[in-house]
């Protein structure tokens, strides 16, 4: 939290001084470029020299706090092209392959798998089923638990109609945020664990919310993840976790601007070196039902500007990938791959 920022007056003064008029996440240097020159008081401004009073904590950053981060977002890409820039992030054709047969080689994934599939309810396979995905069960039971809202699963929700358009088409009604943040939160480090196990390894997945503090002059603010990648011998942080209950396109623009946030943070508070996607942090987020995957680049010159005050043209760009529906099989099985993936590229250095 930004000093001064501790009570609700504070905070509501924070949101009005940092606010930007037509605010939107820029999706490239361009866009950060006509957002900055949108405020003519933030020409000699940057993270460092910028007002205690403008700034909150992560979860609830002001526009100007994040501008100020030189942050950027492109347009979220289709999990069906992660494949064609997976090297970019030091994902081998055979760190993907020994992924897959990890995965498959897993008598309890496939039936996580298979019952994704067949959408049956995992209430209704018992123990002693040929069917029960085992340690995957617990995955199964989070998952179909953040779909259910007031007893009404997802599945059954879409055939629930509020009328036809005028051209005849079925208006489905928009899905409820979940109950409650704990679900779709413990349910992805669940996920991420379980898949995680299937290679022998020195990392672990952790519930911890992993606390941040990042200081610029007089000015500070904090960040809490709900979540981490470290590692069992050193304790150092490789991959990120952030949960929300609701779906991303609600309140998108708050949950970008969280998410570089923690991203800043994990930077103030560790090296670049440990930045092993090639200078990229993994960030895994699951928005209600959704997951998705953002490789955060950590450039030298960015690093520099975030400690120093140097000046600098570089930029923390946002990369992300998604939604995996943690509902279909195909989409799960692929990003169980890069989540195993993940560990195989990491776990020599941890």
């Amino acid at each position: 939290m930004a000093t001064g920022q501790g009570q609700p007056q504070g905070r509501a003064s924070a949101a009005q001084d940092g606010r930007i008029k037509d605010f939107f996440i820029p999706a490239d240097a361009q866009d950060w470029n006509t957002l900055f020159k949108s405020r003519a008081d933030l020409k000699s401004m940057n993270i460092h020299n910028l007002p205690a009073e403008w700034v909150a904590s992560a979860s609830e950053a002001t526009n100007v706090q994040y501008l100020m981060l030189r942050s950027y977002s492109p347009t979220i890409s289709r999990i069906n092209t992660f494949r064609k820039n997976c090297h970019q992030f030091g994902f081998t054709t055979e760190v993907l392959e020994r992924a897959a047969d990890l995965l498959a080689a897993s008598t309890e994934w496939q039936r996580y798998l298979y019952l994704l599939h067949t959408g049956d309810s995992i209430d209704d396979i018992p123990v002693t089923s040929n069917r029960w995905p085992g340690s995957f069960s617990t995955v199964a039971r989070l998952q179909q638990q953040t779909m259910t809202v007031e007893g009404i699963h997802d599945r059954a929700r879409t055939q629930l109609t509020a009328g036809e358009t005028r051209t005849g088409r079925r208006r489905v009604l928009p899905l409820p945020d979940a109950e409650d943040e704990a679900s779709p939160n413990a349910a992805a480090l669940i996920l991420l664990q379980t898949v995680s196990h299937l290679a022998h390894s020195q990392l672990e997945w952790i519930l911890n919310r992993v606390h941040f503090i990042c200081q610029f002059g007089t000015m500070r603010f904090t960040a809490f993840t709900d979540g981490a990648l470290r590692s069992k011998q050193t304790r150092g942080v490789f991959a990120l976790v952030e949960a929300k209950k609701r779906l991303r396109t609600v309140h998108h623009e708050a949950i970008l601007m969280q998410e570089a946030c923690e991203v800043v943070g994990w930077v103030m508070n560790n090296s670049r070196e440990m930045a092993r996607f090639k200078e990229h942090l993994l960030l895994i987020s699951q928005d209600r039902h959704e997951l998705f995957i953002t490789f955060a680049s950590i450039e030298e010159a960015y690093e520099r500007h975030l400690r120093n005050a140097t000046d600098t043209d570089s930029f923390l760009v946002m990369k992300t990938y998604g939604p995996y529906d943690t509902g279909s099989c195909e989409e799960m099985n692929e990003f169980g791959q890069i989540i195993l993936g993940s560990i195989l590229i990491v776990n020599p250095v941890a």
